[in-house]
């Protein structure tokens, strides 16, 4: 042998080979290994049929034949279903016609199409007539077979058997050298339903790089699976069993990437170019090596479980399973050796199978591929609107980047098709014990024995060289070749037709097509996930909708409907249904909203951590669902609520109902009861509760916010409160869930170191149970946060009754202080015959809008001389005056009210009377007063008024050595009007109170005139005086929190020491000052409640007040024609209550 050329060694080598078996050539009946062949099923299959008849298999069925020591049994796919499926054609007669397919999205199978290509495309489609093709995904397909022929090609999901609606195949397939499936052998198919939950293949649209070395063991290193229906055997005898329907599974490497030329021309001698396409290829190896018939056709041992297809296997998926972290489908297969040798078994040991790469073809796949992805562009836009739309990059295409990484992707140019021959690898061999010899299909070289003996040089790999001469250096030259021609392989703009990514001018909405007229279907896989709010106002149907963007949005408007067919799917985003939502599917809401007032119909919602707010949040809607529905322990219900029991609804209907038979009661029939088979309502997770704008939620008020007429199952948590006070309250029946608002207590809300706070507390919760008597006042303010009662309560603080104490007591001590020095005056036997005129009572007067008199002054009343005296006026035994003056101060504010704020009043005030001599020392005189208060606390919208109205009687006695004795008694009432506005949210009350205290008072003193010269007088004087307001009960109109008051008297008991200085000559300055001790307490606190409220009253604090003080009164007069007198009064020393009094006049005698 040593002596024999390399070549004639080769040559006998195949002399053996082509001498054992008959007509080899590829354009045989034999070699062909998928073409046509009548099969005989088991005899399972005909008795299922119930007919003797025969199944005629238009391409050879799928099978697998496994290695030595595996069996047909052990090669059985243990997955029911993954995504490869079988093909069915019924031709008629009890034939049907048997392949392999994947399935690459929910409605499409990629196949050979020589499996389909003994008629027109058009053909295909039994429920327009054509001939019937289905799909089916089981590792057992005979029940969904049996069903599909037996139902009228019905679609069968719970088998997982479907009906196809549309085939198309590579019209490259039909040229005379393909022979139906050496090139070109690529066809598609449509399923009628979305095969949801089924698993579906990526696509690898890039070649496999070439390895960098080859080696005996392993071969190329690219382990890949491969998987098929029907015929199946162990490898010594091959495919010797029959058909059974199941799937069986197997591995092998990745012998080659090369054309049917190279391998043949290695193989079998010659220089054939018919064939230049690539393909994948593998062969069965023995991974013992003892078969006489494996030659290692692709250089590689055999693995544990190896396996091959056979004849039949054709349109299987080529899937390279661990290369990448995700499987990928590299071709489908075409054909294969069933034999090389006479005697071998079928598809046994040394044959060999080849796949036709996706890469070459993607294009056309990608364009007749009829699933569509896409998804709305960014911004606002209608459904109906074609440029509101772009298609997106389907899911299942892969590409090889710059660094081999699998991505998802699609290749820059178009697939090369039946020419593609670029990246050639492995290396094809014919060995036998002793003898190797080998082709490497990247480089041309023949190795025998593990030697190269030739080289063919290397492979071309399509990388232009240019020489930088000539004309590639001419400036003119070289812009010329700038002008190339465009390449015939440049992708084309994006459409829809043709599939690539970034079409528009399109709106998705699925379509059958139309096989008679060769109009391919069209299915939508729609996502929104750009920010935007898409409105759909039409009835649109699309395979899948997704919703996955936090700015993305859906809005189907009352007269819009949309059906997805397998499922919807909201990762995030807002969905508003006020039209129809349907789904044969489920519903999945992850995160994101749902709002609307429409109908949703699925199998099952199911919210996981979303937001559920029926009409939308702020607006109340009932929301519906067909179906059952699933609220997780993390979503989220919004329930809006209004007034009388009204409130959002989430209701949940029956589809599907059974009876539970017939019964009898006493013997008399009853009617069977109908019971829901769904429309039950699981629950859980959080429901919040928010009244409505303008609504006045209600204590007591009740809402039913779920019903389901399956039952409900489940509870929700418990709600958190809706306001500081009211939280709702959950029941459960078995249909349906009820909220009822119950109040808790504003003792628990509120500051309890605020006293004004705590007071309203205790009467808001003690007259909760006259709720209808007071609803106007519990509607608001049940409503306010728990800030919201804080500082509404303490806005409510009665401010008014210090000031009613302050302006009473400033107002009596002025009316006492004028009669005290009217008695000091008249004592001195100075206004016998006179009338004397105080402050200019006519201005005061006019001030307190009494009298139409005008005075360019306004008179301000105290004590001291008179501005003016009428001489003669009057008998010599009797005198008279008349007076006026102004008043003003401040006094302590509510003691406890936030925020503090003292008190400021004001008044004026008019008095008249009249005195007579009684005796040679005496006097007794008689007056009535009037007395006009305002009072301001320090707080807005509060005010108090009062008028004054006393009589006084007075009377005094100086004895001869100077000492004299006075007293005086007053009496009379205190007209007061409170008035306060207070609101409470939106609501506001304007409540006024009146009161009419009885007032007295009474001053006895003592006085002795010392003679300081002949210009003054000093005289010291002590007194008793003792005064009292008798404060009681009034009460508030207006409504709301208006009380009703209970005060105590303000009583007053002063010891009092003055000491008085006045002129004697024509001008009459005077002075005086007192000292003043209170020996009574007043008042700490009054009480209150709410107007025809129940319970204790509340208790609000007055302030404190002082018990010894001073007083100091100064003023200056004027005697003649013309007189002018000034004076001044104020309180010293005395913080609870502070004011001051003013006079001043100018007077003319006539």
């Amino acid at each position: 042998m040593k002596n024999i050329r390399p070549s004639t060694y080769r040559s006998c080598q195949r002399f053996a080979l082509l001498g054992s078996v008959a007509t080899l050539s590829l354009l045989s009946a034999q070699a062909n290994a998928q073409a046509y062949g009548p099969e005989n099923p088991t005899n399972a299959y005909l008795e299922a049929q119930g007919n003797s008849t025969y199944i005629n298999s238009v391409a050879p069925d799928p099978q697998i034949v496994i290695a030595d020591p595996g069996t047909p049994t052990t090669a059985v796919d243990p997955v029911d279903v993954n995504g490869v499926g079988q093909m069915v054609v019924d031709v008629g007669g009890g034939f049907v016609g048997l392949c392999t397919g994947t399935l690459i999205n929910p409605r499409t199978v990629i196949f050979a199409a020589h499996c389909v290509n003994d008629e027109a495309a058009t053909d295909y489609g039994s429920s327009t007539g054509g001939t019937p093709i289905g799909f089916g995904f089981s590792n057992n397909n005979l029940p969904g077979v049996i069903d599909w022929l037996s139902n009228g090609n019905m679609t069968n999901a719970e088998l997982a058997f479907f009906n196809a609606n549309y085939v198309n195949y590579h019209p490259g397939s039909l040229e005379p050298d393909a022979v139906s499936f050496l090139y070109s052998d690529i066809a598609v198919a449509s399923l009628d339903t979305p095969a949801n939950g089924i698993p579906t293949w990526a696509l690898m649209f890039s070649a496999l790089p070439a390895p960098e070395a080859i080696d005996d063991a392993n071969g190329t290193g690219y382990h890949v699976t491969i998987t098929g229906y029907g015929r199946n055997g162990a490898g010594a005898e091959g495919s010797v069993n029959g058909i059974d329907f199941r799937r069986r599974v197997a591995e092998n490497i990745v012998g080659g990437l090369a054309s049917l030329d190279q391998f043949e021309n290695f193989l079998f001698g010659g220089n054939s170019t018919t064939y230049p396409q690539n393909l994948y290829w593998i062969d069965f190896d023995d991974p013992t090596r003892q078969d006489v018939f494996d030659f290692n056709a692709w250089k590689d041992d055999g693995l544990p479980n190896e396996g091959i297809t056979a004849g039949g296997d054709s349109g299987g998926p080529l899937i390279l399973d661990d290369t990448f972290d995700t499987p990928v489908v590299l071709g489908v297969l075409s054909g294969g050796y069933t034999r090389f040798f006479n005697g071998q078994g079928p598809n046994s040991y040394g044959t060999a199978s080849f796949y036709q790469p996706l890469y070459l073809y993607w294009d056309w796949i990608v364009e007749n591929n009829p699933y569509r992805y896409v998804a709305a562009q960014e911004g606002d836009g209608a459904w109906e609107d074609p440029e509101h739309w772009v298609t997106t990059l389907d899911p299942m295409y892969m590409v090889l980047d710059e660094n081999g990484n699998l991505v998802n992707g699609l290749p820059t140019l178009l697939g090369q098709g039946k020419t593609g021959n670029d990246g050639t690898f492995g290396q094809a061999c014919y060995e036998v014990p002793g003898y190797s010899e080998c082709q490497d299909m990247s480089t041309g070289d023949l190795i025998i024995n593990g030697t190269v003996v030739s080289s063919a040089g290397s492979a071309s790999n399509n990388k232009a060289t240019v020489s930088l001469t000539g004309a590639a250096m001419d400036p003119e030259l070289a812009a010329q070749a700038d002008e190339a021609v465009a390449n015939p392989l440049a992708l084309p703009d994006a459409s829809i037709d043709n599939g690539l990514p970034g079409a528009t001018g399109f709106v998705p909405n699925n379509s059958d097509g139309d096989r008679l007229t060769a109009t391919p279907p069209r299915y939508y896989d729609v996502t929104l996930s750009a920010a935007g709010t898409t409105t759909l106002s039409s009835d649109v149907t699309v395979d899948r909708f997704t919703l996955n963007g936090a700015g993305a949005a859906l809005d189907i408007m009352a007269d819009g409907s949309l059906t997805s067919l397998m499922d919807i799917t909201q990762h995030s985003g807002m969905l508003r249904v006020n039209g129809t939502l349907t789904t044969p599917g489920d519903y999945f809401l992850k995160t994101g909203g749902l709002q609307g007032s429409g109908t949703i119909n699925a199998a099952y919602f199911t919210n996981l951590m979303g937001v559920i707010a029926p009409g939308g949040v702020g607006s109340i809607g009932t929301l519906t669902f067909n179906g059952n529905v699933i609220l997780s322990s993390a979503s989220t219900y919004l329930v809006d609520i209004g007034n009388g029991g009204t409130s959002d609804l989430i209701q949940v209907n029956a589809t599907t109902y059974v009876d539970d038979g017939e019964g009898t009661t006493d013997g008399e029939a009853v009617a069977a009861a109908v019971v829901p088979t769904d429309g039950m309502a699981s629950i859980g997770g959080s429901v919040i509760f928010g009244p409505v704008s303008g609504s006045m939620v209600r204590d007591g008020d009740s809402y039913t916010i779920l019903t389901a007429e399956g039952g409900v199952y489940g509870t929700f948590n418990t709600p958190t409160a809706i306001s500081a006070i009211l939280t709702p309250t959950l029941s459960y029946s078995d249909t349906a869930v009820t909220a009822t608002l119950e109040a808790g207590l504003y003792a628990d809300v509120v500051n309890s170191g605020s006293p004004i706070q705590t007071a309203y507390a205790k009467l808001l919760d003690q007259n909760r149970s006259q709720y209808s008597k007071f609803a106007g006042l519990y509607g608001p303010t049940d409503l306010l946060t728990v800030g919201g009662v804080q500082s509404t309560l303490e806005s409510w603080a009665p401010r008014v009754q210090p000031l009613m104490q302050s302006m009473g007591t400033a107002a009596m001590e002025t009316s006492n202080r004028f009669i005290r020095d009217r008695l000091a005056r008249v004592s001195d036997g100075m206004e016998g015959g006179s009338l004397a005129y105080y402050g200019g009572p006519s201005s005061v007067l006019a001030t307190m809008g009494m009298s139409g008199l005008s005075s360019v002054d306004t008179m301000a009343a105290a004590a001291g001389a008179p501005e003016r005296t009428v001489d003669g006026a009057l008998p010599d035994d009797m005198s008279a005056f008349i007076a006026g003056g102004y008043i003003n101060g401040d006094s302590d504010g509510a003691p406890t009210a936030t925020p503090y704020a003292k008190d400021d009043f004001d008044g004026y005030y008019v008095a008249a009377g009249f005195e007579k001599a009684v005796g040679t020392n005496g006097f007794v005189g008689f007056a009535g007063s009037w007395t006009k208060m305002n009072g301001k606390p320090g707080y807005p919208v509060r005010d108090v008024k009062g008028d004054l109205f006393q009589v006084s009687a007075y009377g005094a006695t100086r004895w001869s050595n100077g000492v004299g004795l006075d007293a005086q008694f007053s009496a009379g009432t205190f007209d007061l009007n409170m008035s306060r506005t207070v609101s409470s949210g939106d609501m506001s009350w304007d409540l006024e109170g009146k009161d009419q205290p009885f007032t007295y008072s009474g001053e006895v003193g003592v006085s002795a005139e010392l003679m300081a010269g002949s210009m003054f007088a000093v005289t010291p004087r002590i007194a008793m005086r003792y005064a009292n307001i008798d404060f009681g009960r009034y009460v508030e109109t207006g409504g709301g929190p208006a009380l009703q008051y209970e005060m105590q008297d303000y009583e007053s008991l002063q010891a009092r020491a003055s000491l008085r200085v006045e002129g004697k000559g024509s001008i009459k300055p005077h002075l005086i000052g007192t000292f003043v001790h209170d020996f009574e307490d007043k008042p700490v606190a009054f009480g209150a409640n709410f107007v025809g409220g129940v319970g204790s009253n509340a208790q609000f604090a007055l302030p404190t007040d002082d018990q010894t003080w001073g007083e100091i009164g100064a003023g200056l007069s004027t005697s003649g024609d013309i007189s002018i007198g000034v004076s001044v009064e104020t309180t010293v020393g005395r913080s609870d209550i502070n004011y001051q009094s003013y006079r001043g006049s100018v007077s003319v005698k006539f």
